[in-house]
């Protein structure tokens, strides 16, 4: 797994809340998920990629701004099975 980001926040809010999530099939193994919530985020930024040894391998990204925030996620349906 790699993670690099960052975020700025107001320490005296503890908003989170969605405002949609949306979740789209690409393939049969694969989906697409969009989200957009209110946060106590004021500016930031995240990506991910998690390996195939783990469910739901995949990558993500999302940006931070001004109390919203916006997330792409493109990850396989799949649970890892280690036999």
């Amino acid at each position: 797994m790699l993670y690099i980001g960052f975020s700025i926040r107001n320490p005296w809010s503890r908003r989170f809340s969605p405002i949609g999530v949306k979740a789209y099939s690409v393939t049969k193994n694969k989906s697409v998920e969009l989200g957009l919530y209110k946060t106590s985020s004021l500016l930031g930024f995240g990506f991910n990629i998690d390996s195939f040894y783990y469910d739901h391998a995949g990558f993500s990204f999302d940006i931070d701004l001004l109390g919203y925030q916006f997330d792409f996620e493109f990850y396989d349906n799949r649970h890892h099975d280690e036999r």
